[in-house]
């Protein structure tokens, strides 16, 4: 029995819970869908079993014990997951996070419960092989350890738990990743909040803000005169939170001014600065 057999089929149902559902799978989308491909691959998995036995035991024990658990694994993360997913509660992020960490725990309980079995598919054992995955030696197995669609002729005493090992293992991982999604959105809004914060605003008049915006472009000093006068505007509106967005009109209003200057503004600027060098460092000395 080649196995390139059985890899061409797994990464085929891959490629289609992938196309079902969403990029990482942390969620499921399509639950019927999903589960009809991992039923629909596991009987195709069975088909290539009866269709062509095993060689040798060493075979047999690759298959129960490697094999059919990768692709029995996706289909009790699949259930499992849904069932996750279909049970949160509705409420704060932090009540999700807690919810999340439970289920951590509940994963972490099923690992320590059958721990000797775990540490033994953790380091690769293989003295038991024989009687975990060779079909001969089937036993009577508890309730928990059974596959609800197991078929005597397709199942050995482990199998089905090592397929929850991975499953569980899986489910370990996107639960993390969910815990940190929540984690990091709650980084940026945070972040976010703080810029909100610390961002300065304009606290004058607008029409004061566009003849700033037209002395810096008419004086070239932004980006050595390269910068247009709506890019300055624009870098403006960023950096103060203001909306510029009749600017044109604005100016056009400075430029009708009849009783006040075309540069009020910036004339009160330069008054208030020469005040306030005068008050600090004392008056300017006459020019000789």
């Amino acid at each position: 029995m080649k196995n390139i057999k059985f890899e061409d089929l797994y990464q085929g149902m891959l490629r289609d819970l992938y196309a079902l559902n969403d990029p990482l799978l942390n969620s499921i989308v399509d639950f019927a869908g999903s589960l009809r491909i991992t039923v629909q691959s596991l009987d195709q998995l069975l088909s290539i079993v009866k269709g062509k036995p095993f060689g040798d035991d060493q075979h047999e024990i690759n298959f129960f014990k490697h094999v059919k658990p990768r692709f029995q694994s996706w289909h009790i993360y699949i259930v499992e997951l849904n069932h996750i997913i279909s049970l949160m509660p509705i409420g704060s992020e932090e009540m999700i996070r807690e919810y999340y960490l439970n289920e951590l725990k509940i994963l972490e309980r099923f690992f320590k419960r059958y721990g000797f079995y775990y540490q033994y598919y953790l380091v690769g054992e293989c003295s038991r092989d024989g009687d975990f995955f060779l079909r001969r030696n089937l036993k009577d197995l508890p309730p928990e350890h059974r596959s609800s669609n197991q078929l005597e002729s397709f199942a050995t005493s482990m199998d089905y738990l090592f397929a929850k090992f991975k499953a569980y293992e899986m489910l370990r991982d996107c639960i993390a990743r969910r815990i940190n999604d929540l984690s990091s959105r709650r980084d940026i809004q945070a972040l976010e909040l703080e810029l909100l914060q610390k961002r300065r605003c304009w606290s004058g008049n607008k029409i004061e803000l566009v003849e700033l915006a037209y002395g810096l472009y008419h004086t070239k000093r932004i980006n050595a005169g390269k910068a247009e006068v709506g890019e300055i505007i624009a870098w403006l509106e960023e950096s103060l939170n203001v909306d510029l967005g009749q600017s044109y009109r604005m100016f056009t209003d400075i430029s009708r001014r009849k009783l006040v200057s075309h540069t009020k503004f910036i004339d009160e600027m330069r008054t208030k600065l020469d005040t306030y060098i005068q008050s600090h460092y004392g008056p300017r000395l006459p020019i000789r």
